[in-house]
C-alpha cells in the first residue's frame, strides 16, 4: 500500500498561506520606510545642508569682513603695525579658517549629494525587484495555495478513504503543487463503481 499524507497537513498550508500574508504586509511597509529614509537623506543633502553651509558661508564672509576692518583701523591707529592689533589679527586669521570651512563644507555636500543620486537609483532599481515580487509573486502564491486548500477539501469531502484512516493517496499530495485534484476528485467516484458495480 502507497504511503499517505494525513489530511492534518492541510492546516499547515492554511498556516503558510496566512504566513505568507503577514510577510508581504510588512515587507510593503519596509520597502516603503526605505524608501521615505532614502528620500529623506537625498533632501536633506539637497536642500537642508546645502542651504545651512550657505548661510553659514555668508555670515562667516561678513565676519570677515567686519575682522578685517577692525584691523586696518587698529593699524591706523597704532604707531608700530607689526606689534599692534594682536587681537585683530588673530581675528581675521579665526574668520578665514571658518570661511574656509564652509567652503569644504558646501563643497562636500555637494559631492555627497551626487553620490547618493547614484545610490538611490541602483537602490530603486534593486528594490523594484523585491517589490514585484511583494505585490505579484507572493499574491499569487496565496491564491494557488487557496486553490490548494479547497481541492484538498473537496476531495476528502467526496473520496474520503475507507476505514477513516485521514490520509490522501501519496501521488494527489504530489501533485497537489501542480495542478488542482477537482479532477481526481470527480473521478474518484467512477472508479469505485467500475471495480465494485455500484458507488457506495
Amino acid at each position: 500500500m502507497s504511503d499517505g499524507a494525513r489530511v492534518i497537513s492541510i492546516d499547515v498550508l492554511r498556516q503558510f498561506k496566512a504566513s505568507l500574508g503577514e510577510f508581504a504586509e510588512e515587507a510593503g511597509l519596509a520597502i516603503s520606510e526605505a524608501t521615505s529614509d532614502v528620500q529623506r537623506t537625498v533632501w536633506w543633502l539637497q536642500h537642508d545642508q546645502v542651504s545651512h553651509w550657505q548661510r553659514e558661508l555668508k555670515k562667516r564672509n561678513e565676519k570677515l569682513a567686519q575682522a578685517k576692518a577692525d584691523l586696518h583701523r587698529a593699524q591706523l591707529a597704532s604707531n608700530d603695525a607689526r606689534t599692534s592689533a594682536v587681537l585683530e589679527r588673530k581675528a581675521v586669521a579665526k574668520w578665514e579658517r571658518a570661511v574656509t570651512e564652509a567652503e569644504e563644507k558646501i563643497r562636500l555636500v555637494k559631492k555627497w549629494h551626487q553620490a547618493m543620486e547614484r545610490e538611490m537609483m541602483l537602490f530603486k532599481a534593486q528594490l523594484g525587484q523585491i517589490s514585484g515580487a511583494v505585490a505579484g509573486d507572493i499574491p499569487a502564491a496565496v491564491v494557488r495555495m487557496e486553490k490548494m486548500i479547497s481541492s484538498l477539501e473537496a476531495y476528502i469531502s467526496i473520496a474520503a478513504p475507507s476505514g477513516g484512516s485521514g490520509t490522501l493517496p501519496s501521488t494527489l499530495v504530489e501533485e497537489v503543487g501542480l495542478q488542482t485534484l477537482a479532477t481526481a476528485a470527480a473521478s474518484e467516484p467512477s472508479e469505485r463503481i467500475d471495480q465494485g458495480g455500484e458507488q457506495p
